[in-house]
């Protein structure tokens, strides 16, 4: 394999260098949603019991449990007093912050998704330009030998840069239907607490 690799060229440094900052990512991602795992409908649920508790009693069972819908349901509650418009803009603002933090690095994962194969056809298209020069330098005489031995040396940049991508992108997939998860749990918290508040008034 390690053969395989040099024979690809300096082109396969680069696609190497991309696939370790792939990889780096794909596991802080996995770390990091591993730490924010938390049981959000049993949040809302136990919000919504404690509804009549007053504050106090909302954010002592919004206390009880951790992660990003957390953070949009307490920031929502901690303005409670200010009615609904005061409170769904506080939830919204904290959902803002944590879409920055769940969407972070996903970008570079994307870039490397669609980048890594174009990388893979430029050392290709590189090998197979050296791999003429060589037949024309020779005065035209070919070598079937030769040249299938060039042609699949620059095949293998597309290979490697092929690979890189399709565990990038498959990742990157996964990681954003973990985000938009999130983000409809968030909007069904925010609906949940407005309903909570539009009903307390009309009390």
């Amino acid at each position: 394999m390690l053969d395989l690799f040099f024979k690809g060229g300096w082109v396969m440094y680069v696609i190497l260098a991309a696939s370790l900052v792939a990889v780096t990512i794909i596991f802080e991602r996995l770390i990091f949603f591993a730490r924010i795992r938390s049981d959000d409908i049993s949040l809302l649920n136990a919000v919504e019991k404690a509804f009549g508790e007053g504050v106090t009693g909302l954010l002592d069972a919004c206390g009880r449990y951790r992660g990003p819908v957390q953070r949009v349901v307490r920031a929502g509650i901690e303005h409670w007093d200010g009615g609904e418009e005061r409170m769904q803009e506080a939830a919204a603002f904290e959902g803002n912050r944590v879409m920055d933090e769940l969407e972070r690095n996903l970008g570079g994962l994307s870039i490397i998704a669609q980048g890594a194969p174009l990388l893979g056809l430029l050392g290709t298209v590189i090998g197979m330009i050296q791999a003429f020069m060589r037949i024309e330098q020779a005065g035209g005489e070919v070598d079937v030998t030769s040249l299938a031995g060039g042609i699949w040396e620059a095949l293998l940049t597309t290979a490697f840069g092929l690979l890189v991508a399709i565990v990038a992108l498959f990742a990157f997939h996964y990681f954003e239907a973990r985000v938009n998860r999130y983000v409809r749990l968030m909007q069904e918290a925010t609906e949940r607490l407005s309903a909570l508040r539009r009903l307390e008034r009309e009390r």
